[in-house]
């Protein structure tokens, strides 16, 4: 965003973009709110099974990412082995 205006202080300036940065925080906090707002009262679900939702595909993600971390663990210690075996093969 460029700014054309002149002023005449730097004071001014700053009085100028501080309260330009008042007013964006303003609105996006209104966003936010009006936001959340019609979200609750479009959502398709209850509370108490929107939550059941939200906690399973959580669960579900964290199964995949220690899923993830175990395989690539696995691969790591089989490939440390193999790399133990060549350093001790070279001496």
């Amino acid at each position: 965003m460029m700014n054309d205006r002149i002023y005449y202080s730097r004071e001014a300036e700053v009085q100028a973009n501080r309260e330009r940065m008042t007013a964006i925080f303003a609105f996006f906090v209104i966003g936010i709110t009006v936001g959340t707002a019609l979200a609750l009262l479009f959502a398709p679900h209850t509370g108490d099974k929107t939550r059941g939702e939200i906690a399973d595909a959580i669960e579900e993600g964290l199964h995949e990412g220690r899923k993830a971390s175990n395989d690539t663990i696995h691969r790591l210690e089989k490939d440390l082995g193999e790399l133990r075996k060549k350093i001790e093969d070279r001496r």
